[in-house]
This record gives structure tokens, sequence and C-alpha cells, in this order.
């Protein structure tokens, strides 16, 4: 007996095929509340496909179709992405139900190179620790951003100061600050004053930075260089990117700062000993020269402003000092008192720290 969901994937198939694949394997790739996708690896008579499909609130049609103008751009840069296939109608994605979602779907040619996960972490990693495409992802960061691509009507997934999803009201770090904040008054309201003072600090930061981010060059970027979606050849470098979920419109800095902190900071200075709290300046000092560190690299692809000279410190600050990080340390000891006074201190020191000086890692 055929079941309800060989039907469906009979049905997504013929939206790119005429026939059904001579095999096929269905995987779960993200099962999160809000965002649920899958992948369909698919082997034709004629060839090898992925068929991808998307439940959540920002992977939309209107997006994707925008996606192959991004890939073609990317790919006169000499980066590869997997070309993206239309349906027999001639579109780039449609709408489907699929497992009881309202899904978009979409297909692309099997990728031509290696993907990071396919290899042994041996091949790409230096004796040092340092990943053999490290400083290429940066390159390709700083390459993008040079070319100041416009005329893309949708914001990244790391946008700031704005909502990224259809059915959110505000930024990431909005969010984060709520959540933080919520916790703080229903779970030890004895440190609303001390709260209150950091979240008056944050706020005034943030102010200042709104006056002057609207002004920050931008471009259009994959936004998520994370491991998974990196193309690489049998040596461990880069060959381009897959996965445009997040791809969209932001600050050239903002990208540079949140690839860095969130995914491109792993060689920070980890202290390992019960007497030492988790947010610490020694390990904090590690990651601002690596931001320093990476500047000095990327002024080699990218002409940096004197606005974002100006910037820098601000939304490092707005970033970096109230996020998911701060959130699971307060989860952790929400009953040890000793523990969230060290946090809590940890969070105010950042937001009165003396601005770090970006100029001479931006211009030399």
């Amino acid at each position: 007996m055929t079941s309800a969901a060989d039907i469906e994937l009979e049905s997504i198939f013929k939206l790119f095929h005429k026939e059904n694949p001579v095999r096929y394997n269905l995987e779960e790739i993200r099962c999160d509340d809000g965002d649920h996708r899958w992948v369909i690896f698919t082997e034709f008579e004629r060839g090898k496909y992925v068929i991808k499909i998307a439940a959540n609130d920002f992977t939309t049609r209107e997006r994707v179709d925008t996606w192959p103008d991004i890939i073609s751009e990317y790919r006169k840069m000499g980066y590869y992405s997997p070309a993206m296939r239309k349906t027999l109608d001639g579109c780039y994605s449609k709408s489907v139900v699929f497992k009881g979602e309202q899904c978009v779907v979409w297909e692309e040619e099997f990728v031509k190179y290696k993907l990071c996960d396919m290899l042994d972490k041996r091949v790409y990693t230096n004796k040092d620790g340092r990943y053999v495409f490290h400083n290429e992802v940066m390159e390709f960061m700083g390459r993008v951003a040079q070319k100041h691509f416009t005329n893309y009507p949708f914001p990244s997934g790391w946008v700031r100061l704005k909502p990224f999803g259809r059915n959110e009201s505000a930024d990431e770090i909005t969010r984060c600050v709520e959540t933080f904040d919520r916790l703080v008054r229903e779970k030890t309201p004895k440190f609303i004053p001390r709260w209150e003072r950091i979240l008056e600090l944050f706020e005034r930061n943030k102010t200042d930075l709104s006056e002057i981010y609207d002004k920050l060059p931008t471009s259009v970027f994959q936004a998520d260089l994370g491991k998974n979606n990196l193309v690489l050849d049998e040596n461990g470098h880069l060959k381009g990117v897959i996965d445009y979920n997040l791809s969209g419109s932001d600050t050239v800095l903002n990208i540079f700062l949140s690839a860095i902190l969130f995914g491109y900071s792993y060689q920070r200075k980890h202290i390992v000993s019960p007497n030492v709290f988790e947010l610490n300046e020694e390990t904090q000092s590690s990651i601002f020269e690596i931001i320093l560190d990476t500047f000095r690299y990327l002024r080699n692809f990218y002409t940096f402003s004197e606005a974002e000279a100006e910037a820098a410190p601000l939304l490092l600050k707005y970033i970096s000092c109230i996020e998911y990080t701060q959130i699971n340390i307060l989860k952790k000891y929400i009953d040890d008192g000793t523990k969230l006074n060290l946090l809590f201190d940890f969070m105010e020191k950042q937001l009165l720290r003396d601005p770090i000086d970006f100029r001479k890692a931006m211009f030399g």
C-alpha cells in the first residue's frame, strides 16, 4: 500500500522530473521549533540531484527565487555553488504540503566537490589547529563585501536592528535581551537592580549605534559560513559554499564581526579550571586579538571606511554582551548567587570598556 508520505514525495519529484528517481534517500536535517527542513538525495537515469524542503518563516518562495542571482554573482568571482534547477513549468521554487506542514521546495544539482563534513578533519586542519580554509573564507567574505552588491530586497540571517523572519518583531539580539530580562525577573529577582543598570548601558550603546548604522556599507552575503556549508577540494581548500537559507543584504561590518565571533574565533584561549569563570578577561582578550588580526587580513580584500571604524566598537558591544552565551550561563547558575555576580560583573565591565581602536587594524 502506498503511504501518504510516498504520495507526497512522488508529487514533489514530478515538480522537477517527468519520471520517478531510480533511488532516493530522505533525511531530516533540522527539527527545531518553527524551523523544519529535509533533504532528498535523488538519483535519476540522467543524473543526481538534491531536493530541499523547508518549513519556517524565512525560507519563502520570494527569497528562494532570488538565490540564483546571488549564486551567479559568486560564480563570476570564482566561487562554486550548486546550480539551482527549475521546475518543469519554469519556476525555481514551489509551495507544497509535506508531513503536515506548509513548505517551500527547490532542487539543486549534486555538489561537484566535497563538503567539509565528507572529509577527515585531519585533511582540513593544520598542526596548529587552524583550518586550512580559514583565511580563504575570510577572503571570500572580504571580496563579496568589496563588491557592495545591491538591489537585494531581503536581509540576511545576521541582520541587526531589524527583524529577519516574517513573524519576528525584532532582531536576534533584542530577543536575547528580552529572554535574559524575563529570566532575571522570574527566576532571580534580587538581581533586578544590577540587571537594570546593565540594561541601561546596553540601551545607551544601542542608541548610539542606531544613529549611524544605516549609513554603513552593505553587500549581499551567504551569511552562514559554518563548516557544514563549505565546499572544499580534496586538500581542504575552499571552492565555494552551499545553503542560502540565511543569505541576504547586510552591513559589511556586521557580517565580519558576527562571522568571527560566532564561528571563526575557535582558537580563542580556553581556560578549563574550577577557579576560573567561563567569561573571563584572558579569553575575552584573545577574542579581541583574533578580531583585530582578522581585520588586518581583511583589509587586503576590502576597503574600510571611517564610518566603520567609528561604528565597530559599538557594534561589537551590541552583538557580544547579551546573547546566547550569557543566557545559558544565567540558566546554568540561576541558584548560585556567587556565579551570577561574576556574570553581571563581566557584562557590566564589557559595556563600560573603553572602545577598542579598530582604526589601526582597518587602515594600517
